[in-house]
């Protein structure tokens, strides 16, 4: 037996934004959060901890976003004997953030009209 065809009222639009520079990806959305998480808690570990994703992964990431910008991203500072390093965003991953939020906001305030009509 077939599957019944959806309704119009049971479809819905969604979509994936990523920055690119180059024609490569930079930022996603797992990224968007990283770089968020980062500074509200001054911690890569920290912040992949709250995410849920290993240091290891998120530390890659942050590497391939700056190689591929050819800047830094995020600046560290070692801890001492006990950790405790520290994490602050550059001004280029604020801008990243910025951006990466006003697209994804004009994409959900045009959907909105599209599916109110």
């Amino acid at each position: 037996m077939g599957k019944a065809e959806p309704s119009p009222g049971e479809l819905r639009v969604a979509f994936k934004i990523w920055l690119e520079f180059e024609g490569k990806p930079v930022l996603g959305e797992g990224g968007y959060q990283l770089l968020c998480k980062i500074e509200e808690l001054g911690s890569i570990a920290e912040a992949s901890r709250s995410l849920g994703i290993s240091y290891r992964k998120a530390l890659a990431y942050i590497r391939r976003v700056e190689s591929r910008l050819s800047r830094r991203v995020v600046e560290t500072r070692r801890g001492g004997r006990g950790g405790g390093g520290e994490a602050h965003l550059t001004p280029l991953a604020h801008q990243l953030i910025e951006r990466y939020r006003a697209a994804v906001e004009a994409v959900k305030s045009s959907l909105a009209c599209l599916q109110s009509s």
